[in-house]
């Protein structure tokens, strides 16, 4: 099976079933003064990555029975395929979680880069980011004997001032759903500080392990997984990720160095009003262009504002 055809598969069964730097006022400071339809690069453009979309046995458990079954069910994480990094982007409906492919590692660092990666915001996408507090780090992430173990240290036992609760139960689900993808399972989280048990985390409660919550209430209402920032492709290039929108109907277009749209269209996603996968096949010249993928407001600006996710490709 070619990795386009297990990225597939593999989205379809995702949705069958002390200061307080803690992230969210730097996913606001990115997006309050953005330009609607994303950002584009300046003449020119930026130097890319020269890699195109990872070849990948996606970790990505996009709902993975949590749209209607809670739980992730990542499908394969290392070796040479790429795995699964969950981070937070801001959206229509407030911060959400999103997933970036990352590179593979050892399959015995895996977990641990993984989780690490996740807490530290080392994202590729620069609207990604953690909602973790400045100087937190990973010591130790493992899965051992059917326990899954993510150890913490720093200032994460109290939730720092201004951050909410809502958004210390987000933090915590960033890495439950990062450490199950990263292990292919759905085992709760047991929280660690400094070696030791942790009663709570961020002042939420982490006595009992602590379970992935549904898609649908913290995936992201768009997110593209591939391709990736900063990718290089040829055209045509598929662009796959998950929504949530109404009538199942995706938006997108492809914009030039000065924000004008060189393609529009839509696609339609597997479902209607749940996370759930969406593909469509874009066909551009030459250039370097900013990929906006996002959901309507048919509300009439009654509901919730648009939610997006852009991504700079270059197609060669």
């Amino acid at each position: 099976m070619s990795p386009e055809d297990q990225l597939h598969r593999l989205l379809d069964q995702a949705v069958e079933d002390v200061e307080p730097g803690y992230g969210l006022d730097r996913i606001r400071a990115r997006t309050t003064h953005r330009p609607r339809r994303g950002w584009a690069w300046g003449a020119g453009g930026a130097a890319l990555a020269a890699a195109a979309t990872v070849a990948v046995v996606v970790a990505f458990n996009a709902g993975s029975g949590r749209a209607p079954e809670p739980g992730p069910a990542a499908s394969g994480t290392s070796g040479e395929s790429g795995r699964v990094v969950y981070f937070v982007e801001d959206t229509g409906v407030g911060p959400r979680l999103v997933p970036e492919l990352h590179d593979a590692v050892s399959a015995e660092a895996t977990l641990d880069e993984t989780v690490a990666e996740a807490v530290a915001g080392r994202a590729t996408d620069p609207d990604y980011t953690t909602l973790w507090p400045s100087g937190t780090t990973m010591e130790r992430a493992q899965l051992e004997a059917g326990v899954l173990t993510v150890d913490l240290s720093g200032a994460v036992v109290e939730r720092p001032a201004g951050m909410s609760r809502a958004t210390a139960a987000l933090a915590l689900q960033q890495l439950v759903w990062s450490a199950q993808a990263a292990t292919d399972s759905q085992v709760p989280v047991t929280f660690l500080v400094d070696g030791r048990p942790a009663a709570t985390l961020l002042g939420e409660s982490t006595k009992r392990p602590v379970k992935a919550s549904s898609a649908d209430d913290v995936l992201a209402p768009v997110s593209v997984l591939s391709p990736g920032e900063s990718s290089t492709v040829r055209s045509p290039f598929t662009v796959e990720g998950t929504a949530s929108a109404f009538e199942a109907t995706v938006q997108w277009e492809l914009t030039d160095a000065d924000g004008g749209a060189v393609k529009r269209g839509f696609a339609t996603a597997k479902e209607c009003c749940t996370v759930s996968p969406y593909a469509f096949e874009v066909t551009a010249p030459p250039g370097d262009y900013t990929l906006v993928v996002h959901d309507e407001d048919v509300s009439g600006g009654e509901g919730n504002p648009e939610s997006e996710d852009t991504k700079r490709v270059s197609v060669r």
